[in-house]
Parts: C-alpha cells; sequence; structure tokens
C-alpha cells in the first residue's frame, strides 16, 4: 500500500466504499496518505437510517470536506435514506414501560397521555426533517446514480427544488417523494432523465402512485418494479395498466421493457367473503392485463409477510433489508433485480407467470447497468 501510486489508492478506495460510509471513515483515519488518496470515494456511498440529527451531522461533515478538497472534491455516487426517525418509536417504548392502567379512568389519563406524547414527537420529528432533508437533497441530488428513499411518518412542508440528472436507480418505500410532487413540476423537464430502474413498494399511505406522471419524468425508464400492490387507489393501479398496455402512445416510456409486479399479501382466512372474492378478482384483473402488455410483465406470486416477532420492530426490519438490497447492487450484484431466461426476452414470454431464474454476477459498480433483469425478492 506505501509503495502503489494515489490514483491507484483511490480507485481501489471506490470499490472498497460501498458500504454505506463505514469504510470510508475508516479509511480517513489511517493515515495523512491514505486520507489523501482515499477522499474522493470517502461518500462514494451514504447510508442515513438512523435519525434527523445523523442527517444533519453528515451535511456539516460533507460540506466541510468539500471546502477543504482542492481538487478530487468527493461526492455521493448511492445514497440510502430512511425518514422513519427515532422520536416516535422511543415515546412508545417509554410509554410501555409504564405500570399497566388498574381502572377506567387510569386508562383514559394514560391515553391522553399517550396521544400528546405522539403528536409532540411528531410534530418535532417533522420540524427536524423539514431543516435537513432539503440541504440533503439539493447538496447530493447532481451526482447520485442510485437512491433507496424510505418515507414514514413525516409530513413534509415544502417542496424542494433539484432534479437528479445522473440517477440511474430509484428505490422508493411509501410512494413518489413528498418534498418533489410532480404537480409542483415543470413536465417539459424531467426531473430524472437518466432513470433505467425504478421500484415502487408501497406502504399503508401515499399510495396514490400516477405511472403517467413518471414517464413525463422519467422518459429513458427500462425496468419498472411494483410491489405490495393493491386494488386501491385505482389511480396507481389504472395507470400502471396503462404504461405496458398497447393503448398507451407511443411517448409513454419509450424505452420500457419489462415490469415486475407483486400483489398485497392476501387477507387473513378469517376475512369475510367479499373481501376474498374482491383479492381473487384483483389478481384475475393482474392476469388478464399481463397478458395483454405490450411489454414483459412477471407477475409475481403476493408477499409473504413473516409474523413479526414479539418486541420486534417491524419498521427496523423493513429498513435493513432495504439497506442490504441497495447495498448489494452497489457492490455489482442484483438486489431485487434478477435475470429471467426462458422466453422472457421475447414478447409475452413471461406474462403472468414465473420465469426461471438465474442470478448472475458481476464485479462492476452500478454504474455501468448492462441487464435485463426481473426478480423474485421483496422488501
Amino acid at each position: 500500500m506505501d509503495n502503489l501510486a494515489v490514483e491507484l489508492l483511490t480507485l481501489i478506495s471506490f470499490f472498497a466504499c460501498t458500504d454505506g460510509g463505514r469504510t470510508g471513515c475508516s479509511l480517513a483515519l489511517v493515515s495523512k496518505r491514505i486520507n489523501y488518496a482515499s477522499r474522493p470515494a470517502r461518500f462514494y456511498s451514504v447510508s442515513l437510517i438512523n435519525s434527523a440529527t445523523q442527517i444533519e451531522q453528515f451535511l456539516a461533515c460533507y460540506q466541510a470536506e468539500r471546502a477543504r478538497a482542492k481538487d478530487m472534491i468527493p461526492r455521493v455516487r448511492h445514497l440510502c435514506v430512511s425518514l422513519f426517525g427515532k422520536g416516535i418509536d422511543s415515546t412508545a417504548a417509554s410509554s410501555a414501560v409504564q405500570a399497566p392502567p388498574k381502572s377506567h379512568a387510569e386508562f383514559l389519563a394514560w391515553s391522553q397521555r399517550r396521544a400528546q406524547n405522539w403528536r409532540s414527537a411528531q410534530d418535532n420529528m417533522d420540524e427536524q426533517f423539514n431543516r435537513v432533508i432539503p440541504a440533503l437533497m439539493r447538496a447530493v441530488s447532481p451526482d447520485l446514480r442510485s437512491l433507496a428513499l424510505m418515507q414514514a411518518q413525516w409530513r413534509s412542508a415544502m417542496v424542494v427544488r433539484c432534479s437528479f440528472p445522473c440517477l440511474e436507480e430509484l428505490t422508493l418505500v411509501g410512494g413518489d417523494p413528498s418534498f418533489l410532487p410532480f404537480d409542483f413540476l415543470p413536465s417539459d423537464r424531467p426531473v430524472y432523465p437518466a432513470l433505467k430502474r425504478l421500484h415502487q413498494i408501497f406502504s399503508l399511505v401515499n399510495k396514490d402512485v400516477d405511472f403517467l406522471k413518471w414517464a413525463q419524468h422519467a422518459p429513458n425508464l427500462t425496468h419498472l418494479r411494483v410491489s405490495r400492490l393493491d386494488h386501491h387507489p385505482r389511480v396507481s393501479v389504472d395507470s400502471l395498466e396503462h404504461v405496458m398496455s398497447h393503448r398507451c402512445p407511443p411517448d409513454v416510456f419509450p424505452h420500457l421493457r419489462q415490469v415486475v409486479i407483486q400483489p398485497v399479501p392476501p387477507p387473513p382466512a378469517a376475512t369475510d367473503a367479499p373481501q376474498q372474492l374482491a383479492y381473487r378478482d384483483f389478481n384475475a384483473h393482474l392476469r388478464k392485463s399481463a397478458d395483454k402488455a405490450r411489454v414483459d410483465v412477471l407477475l409475481l406470486p403476493p408477499m409473504d409477510v413473516p409474523k413479526p416477532a414479539p418486541g420486534a420492530d417491524p419498521s427496523r426490519g423493513c429498513i435493513l433489508k432495504l439497506q442490504g438490497a441497495w447495498r448489494d447492487r452497489i457492490e455489482g450484484g442484483d438486489g431485487v433485480w434478477v435475470k429471467a431466461i426462458g422466453g422472457c426476452g421475447e414478447p409475452g414470454g413471461a406474462h403472468a407467470k414465473e420465469a426461471s431464474m438465474v442470478p448472475p454476477r458481476t464485479t462492476t459498480p452500478l454504474s455501468v447497468s448492462r441487464w435485463s433483469n426481473v426478480g423474485h425478492s421483496v422488501l
């Protein structure tokens, strides 16, 4: 390591700094020479999944490092962000350790305190994220190649004026970015002009995704995956069917090659018969839409959501799965995209059925996207 040229050390650092920031920080502490050589790659991948305070601390460090650099300015190429925060979880935990109420009056008082604590934590979290998210996005958006964003309770109070000219892969949990609504942006200037792969993972809120608006702002999309798709709201289902149907105008996703759909889990066995019937009709409707699509459509089996262990935080498990898939893609893996063979390259070859899967591996960074992939796994 002492004899290698600085250019080689910098290149090695880019291949090493794929774990969300830990390796980049460690290399900066080795020596002055390694600090200098690894500085361009220190923020190559950044994972911010704990709190708004962590984002604020990262921004201070990132801006200081960029101000110090005279050449080879460090840039963020891959970013994983969770907006769940810790305020609401810590409030719930503190409420759980209290002694259970012994009377109806104590129960009402306990419920009122818990609601007040929750509202206070929510307001604090909103204020923190409304302060740091705009600064974060403006700082990193020009250089990002991949972004995994997990939204939750945060209520955005502003529109961030930024675009992602280099972004190639985007994973969204909880719908479109609430700080970047398409209705407030000019349709003649795409926000994601280089985007190739989009993975929308629906949650209990923010499910009204309009894929026709995505066609305006991501015109070069080639792969689309929709997970936890439900029959409501209708704008998500109808717009998805429209962009993959033969009725679709030629200027709507003109480069789209493959669509992967995974429905929500089925209702419990004890659910009323009308809900069971509605769920079966929804899946049958998806199969018919896949058969008539203008692109290859892979309809996966419904999601299998494991029962959470007692005391476990289900949101934390989802965050870690999202982070794992994001890191795998940076390191040259497949993430949730798995190459399908057996006729999938021909029209109708993979419609409404599972294709046989052969996961290819590569050591090329994500900036070189060259697969025609679909996949099984989901967060």
